[in-house]
């Protein structure tokens, strides 16, 4: 049996020390997705100011799975409120621990295939911007976030990408 206590709760995670000796970082389920935008032939990101490294990153819209959500209904949400666009058809990449070794968090991926005139970021709390990249860009871009890279990695290897050519990073 774990023994555990809390030493910090706060509004998107909570800290425990699991008997005696492990801190563990309990966050809700996230979900991610990586969009190709069909009106354009382009692939979905965002940039997006991380406090915790000070940087702006490109990455996969992303997002927590609220109460309420199963994680395709959670990703559908965060694709109309980072990018603005509507999901036409959304595949499963699968569903990971980013950080076991510390964390009980679960990311599900997907590859979304969306419609839309133009990209609108519809929730002003956010502190990000919506880009669509030719995927020859995407392929020499440096990504520095996991969720992105890994997505890109699934969806090339399903041959979710087959509008787009060979590329690597």
């Amino acid at each position: 049996m774990n023994l555990q206590r809390t030493l910090f709760k706060g509004n998107f995670l909570q800290v425990d020390i699991v008997n005696e000796k492990y801190e563990v970082v309990r966050r809700p389920h996230a979900v991610g997705a990586l969009i190709y935008w069909t009106e354009c032939d382009k692939l979905v990101f965002v940039k997006h100011y991380r406090p915790a490294i000070d940087k702006i990153i490109l990455e996969i819209v992303a997002g927590l799975v609220e109460h309420d959500e199963d994680p395709s209904q959670a990703v559908r949400r965060e694709i109309d409120e980072e990018v603005g666009l509507s999901v036409e058809n959304l595949t499963s990449l699968g569903s990971f621990y980013p950080t076991p070794g510390y964390s009980d968090e679960v990311t599900h991926l997907f590859y979304a295939e969306c419609s839309g005139s133009e990209l609108n970021m519809n929730d002003p709390s956010e502190n990000l911007e919506p880009v669509s990249l030719k995927i020859e860009d995407v392929w020499t871009t440096v990504l520095m976030d996991m969720k992105t890279s890994l997505a890109l990695c699934l969806s090339k290897e399903k041959h979710l990408l087959k509008h787009f050519g060979n590329g690597s990073f």
